[in-house]
């Protein structure tokens, strides 16, 4: 077979063993590690199978439309097959089974594959292209292995990822055999990394190439930034309403801190009044919309100066206090605006003074998109 047809094969294999039964919900099978050189026949081949590839592009619509109204997401956009591929590559990495003597030296290389094609995914240029590399990574997120111990009245199996062969849990009452099965995500095993080999650093690369899902998965970055590709999808006001319903649906509890942080550092890089606006509308977005969820909503920590959960709380009162053309983010009924004024000043109350004052000159800086 030529190399042109194996590169082909190995496509053809990825989309309809791994990609479709990732955002159907069925059994993944991994294929064989993907070099980056194959990218550039991905982001151009399609599925052979007609069914297979209506399939996928009926998932992937459906999917990123949870978020934000969007009519297709293309398959081929080379930012979505990178992250596909190095989704896969990394995952093939967990697999135990390549700790033997003639996998070992190749687990590095690919290691070294899925930074490569980290390097190549663009900032995304639309919403699609935002929401389809989402929708992918997302899936690959949640994916678990499911591991078996098998044991009988004489041995222990271990199987990773593989269901047990049929004469190792055959007669199982004669044999006194016994299944002990446990499901493991992704990032467990990123996290928990394989001898000699550190997995976490190259899966938190890959989320920094996804805006929407580093921000729906904050808890997994360390240190939160509104980095330019974050800012310029976070500019799409459709799309920031759909990732703020989302991140409320979690409670402010968990967003307080690192978005307070991130906006932050953010205003002390003297970013442009644009990218400070969609930062601010991020969380102003947030805090209107916990008035619809009593669940929502959290009384700040109280630190030294201003905290980054008191920044954060103290975004909507500066925003009611403020009268100028970011006035336009809070636009509710009387009731509901009723309301939010309760919560503004209940806020302004937890945050302090100070962290109000702090707020309020940054939405002076800042300038609607």
């Amino acid at each position: 077979m030529a190399a042109q047809d194996k590169v082909h094969a190995h496509y053809q294999e990825l989309v309809a063993r791994f990609l479709e039964p990732l955002l159907t919900g069925g059994t993944v099978h991994g294929t064989r590690a993907i070099a980056p050189a194959c990218l550039e026949h991905f982001s151009l081949a399609r599925p052979m199978d007609s069914v297979v590839e209506g399939s996928i592009l009926e998932a992937l619509a459906r999917q990123a439309s949870e978020l934000a109204p969007v009519e297709l997401v293309e398959l081929a956009e080379p930012g979505l097959m990178a992250t596909l591929m190095a989704a896969h590559d990394l995952f093939w990495l967990t697999d135990p089974a390549l700790d033997r003597a003639f996998a070992r030296g190749s687990r590095e290389t690919v290691r070294q594959w899925v930074f490569d094609l980290v390097d190549r995914i663009p900032v995304p240029r639309t919403r699609s292209e935002a929401l389809g590399r989402h929708v992918v990574l997302e899936r690959c997120l949640e994916l678990q292995r499911e591991d078996t111990v098998v044991k009988n009245w004489a041995y222990t199996y271990r199987f990773y990822g593989r269901p047990p062969p049929a004469n190792v849990v055959a007669m199982p009452k004669l044999r006194f055999v016994r299944q002990e099965k446990t499901r493991r995500s992704l990032v467990e095993l990123a996290r928990e990394g394989t001898p000699d080999l550190e997995l976490e650093t190259p899966l938190l690369a890959l989320l920094s190439r996804s805006p929407i899902t580093q921000l729906l998965h904050h808890d997994l970055t360390p240190d939160l930034r509104f980095g330019q590709a974050t800012l310029a999808v976070l500019s799409d006001a459709v799309l920031r309403a759909g990732i703020a319903q989302e991140l409320v649906k979690r409670g402010t509890g968990a967003v307080a801190q690192p978005f307070g942080h991130a906006l932050r550092v953010l205003s002390a890089e003297d970013p442009s009044p644009r990218h400070l606006f969609v930062a601010i509308a991020l969380i102003a977005d947030m805090q209107v919309l916990e008035l619809l969820d009593a669940r929502a909503g959290h009384r700040p920590r109280s630190e030294p100066a201003v905290g980054d959960e008191e920044l954060f709380a103290a975004v909507l009162p500066a925003l009611v206090r403020h009268h100028g053309p970011l006035e336009g983010l809070i636009a509710l009924n009387q009731s509901d605006r009723r309301d939010l004024m309760e919560r503004a000043a209940k806020a302004a109350h937890q945050a302090g003074e100070d962290a109000v004052q702090m707020a309020l000159t940054l939405i002076e800086r800042a300038v609607p998109v």
